[in-house]
């Protein structure tokens, strides 16, 4: 899948919206028709700072929509251009958010040399969002260009001796192996997070132990996911603003209750997925962005559905999840529907194999 940058996604949103040519919006830029065409084609890059943001004036959005972050000449600065990258993520901006990141590191990389440890704190939550923006937008294997953001996180963390970063860190760095195949590692990972960070606060704790249980789940660890999975309950219900806390909006009752449904419907149980499915989904109606709800529900009920046998039903809804994910730049929950396709190719085989024998059975060996 091609990923449209920023100012092609949104030249190309704005010409549909108004209904205009690129002749058209090229006169209204000021710019050339080949370079307009070449900018919304993905073949060419504006990296001017000025030209986006005289392209954005014209276009009367927000600069940061296209890359564009104010100077980060103090923390207060840098603690802004986090908030509004973790703001994008939490509309499903994923596209911008992964440009914004990319400025970021570019702009913070020689915050590593400091001593100040205020600086220090910075860096480390430049690489969080980093970290977790990269996850978003990458297929599981690419899953280690995250895991080496969250490593510096990691490095920095321990430096600062803080509990609630190294938690994420080590979280996160389980999450990606348990992405990339490496499950016993992730576990090891995701234990450490558990079990020597015992003064994280409950967001870390609960979005830790909630990631331990996916990982359990996949190695097929059925005590200890239920274990894990009642724990992080738990201290999800402890959470009065879950956006405004370390693990920035990422985890929360409904995460938790779309981890039970999901895993759930792997294992065969439709009826008992799809509820917890509807719970999640009434708790994300109340308290999510709707494009972030609907990416992360409809990848869910589409694997489930199909797991469940309701092929055609799955399919249908795996189409519109595709869309969505493609549409905001989603692409760790694309992977959900391509595992669903090689569920589906799989099972094509088995069926076209057993048919195969059963009709030879049936008729005899097919005569050349």
């Amino acid at each position: 899948m091609q990923k449209l940058s920023p100012i092609a996604q949104i030249l190309k949103d704005y010409r549909a919206k108004y209904g205009i040519k690129q002749e058209e919006l090229a006169n209204e830029l000021g710019i050339d028709s080949r370079t307009l065409r070449r900018y919304e084609n993905n073949e060419s890059m504006l990296t001017d700072i000025n030209e986006l943001r005289r392209i954005a004036g014209i276009l009367g959005i927000d600069s940061e929509r296209l890359g564009v972050l104010p100077d980060l000449s103090t923390i207060e600065d840098i603690d802004t251009a986090i908030d509004r990258t973790w703001n994008l993520v939490r509309g499903a901006r994923y596209y911008e958010a992964n440009i914004i990141v990319d400025r970021l590191i570019h702009d913070t990389a020689n915050l590593i040399k400091t001593e100040d440890h205020n600086l220090l704190k910075r860096l480390a939550n430049v690489q969080h969002i980093a970290g977790y923006v990269k996850s978003q937008v990458t297929r599981s294997n690419e899953s280690m260009l995250a895991f080496a953001h969250y490593k510096k996180m990691e490095d920095i963390a321990r430096l600062l001796d803080d509990q609630v970063l190294l938690n994420i860190a080590l979280t996160y760095e389980g999450d990606m192996l348990q992405r990339s195949g490496y499950v016993n590692e992730a576990i090891n990972y995701l234990e450490a997070a558990r079990d020597t960070t015992p003064l994280a606060d409950v967001s870390a704790r609960g979005n830790g132990i909630q990631l331990l249980g996916r990982t359990y789940f996949k190695a097929r660890m059925m005590d200890e996911f239920d274990t894990a999975m009642k724990q992080s309950e738990e201290l999800a219900y402890q959470l009065e603003a879950p956006d405004n806390t370390s693990a920035k909006g990422q985890y929360n009752l409904g995460t938790v209750l779309e981890e039970y449904g999901r895993s759930y419907g792997l294992l065969g149980q439709t009826g008992k997925g799809m509820d917890y499915l509807d719970k999640a989904d009434e708790y994300f109606n109340n308290n999510w962005n709707g494009q972030r709800r609907d990416l992360l529900i409809k990848t869910a009920r589409t694997m489930i559905l199909v797991r469940g046998g309701e092929i055609s039903e799955g399919v249908k809804l795996a189409i519109e999840a595709t869309d969505l994910c493609k549409k905001h730049g989603n692409v760790r929950l694309l992977d959900r529907i391509y595992g669903v396709q090689q569920y589906i190719d799989r099972l094509t085989r088995e069926i076209g194999g057993s048919g195969s024998m059963l009709r030879e059975a049936l008729d005899g060996p097919i005569e050349y």
